[in-house]
């Protein structure tokens, strides 16, 4: 029975031709080691000579199993020179009387030659396991930046808290999708390495409201004028930080921290009465 195919990235390649170039290198090294200590031992008989001469001879020969090894697991990957990487949030609903139906997406997805870019690699199963922190970051941010558009209140603040509130409890697992395949050029449909957004909307089986790249970036340049508006009016005091903590605070985390928050503010409530 063949051994299955392991597709890997033209880097991941370029990495097993390197260890095996060392590995020639090393053997060549021992051959030349073999041919001197040969000659010493057949013109002076030194002892030293003929033990040096056994172990060059010793390592040449560990040195060529090594190489076959590496070259046999080399033969069992194949070359993939493009790959799509994807991570996404989603969220659904379902109910028995109207709207019926509640689904929100929120996508990311790049193009690329190099996956090691955007993805974590294991080494063990030889697959691509999970997105890299930065890229579930950037959908944190894309969530907030549509309350930003969509959520804002009279004092200028964002209902947030309540929209993430109402989706952690509906997840779709896995969470995050993601997805690291190796694809054919022909299914390539942006430039290579350039960020695409995709999220869309359904309130109902008919209200659906889908967004793609151009309308996130959008979203994303409202959100850095939002954050400057509140900057300038004293509200947000770190700019910076606060989108750092928006990128870098889990669903799970931020939902934990609205919920103290909501009883806080609910026994703040009770002692003014």
């Amino acid at each position: 029975m063949a051994e299955p195919r392991i597709i890997v990235s033209e880097t991941e390649w370029r990495k097993e031709i390197g260890k095996i170039g060392a590995v020639v290198r090393e053997r060549k090294k021992a051959e030349r080691e073999w041919g001197r200590y040969a000659s010493l031992w057949r013109w002076r008989r030194r002892r030293e000579d003929y033990e040096r001469l056994v172990a060059a001879i010793r390592r040449r020969w560990e040195l060529i199993r090594e190489e076959r090894a590496l070259r046999r697991i080399l033969a069992r990957k194949v070359r993939w020179p493009y790959w799509r990487v994807g991570v996404a949030y989603m969220f659904r609903k379902e109910t028995k009387i109207p709207p019926y139906i509640f689904y929100a997406e929120f996508r990311k997805t790049v193009y690329t030659r190099h996956p090691e870019k955007y993805a974590e690699y294991d080494p063990k199963t030889h697959e691509w396991i999970s997105p890299k922190p930065w890229l579930e970051e950037e959908l944190r941010e894309i969530m907030f930046a549509s309350s930003v558009i969509s959520r804002v209140r009279r004092d200028g603040t964002i209902a947030h808290g309540e929209w993430i509130d109402a989706l952690s409890k509906i997840k779709v697992f896995p969470f995050p999708d993601f997805e690291c395949s190796a694809i054919d050029e022909k299914e390539v449909e942006a430039p290579l390495d350039e960020q695409q957004y995709y999220v869309r909307i359904q309130k109902s089986e008919k209200e659906v409201y889908e967004y793609h790249t151009k309308d996130v970036e959008e979203w994303l340049r409202a959100y850095r004028r939002w954050l400057a508006t509140m900057h300038e009016a004293g509200v947000i005091r770190y700019p910076e930080a606060y989108r750092r903590k928006i990128r870098q605070t889990s669903i799970d985390e931020f939902v934990e921290w609205y919920e103290k928050l909501k009883e806080s503010r609910r026994r703040k409530r009770e002692g003014k009465r």
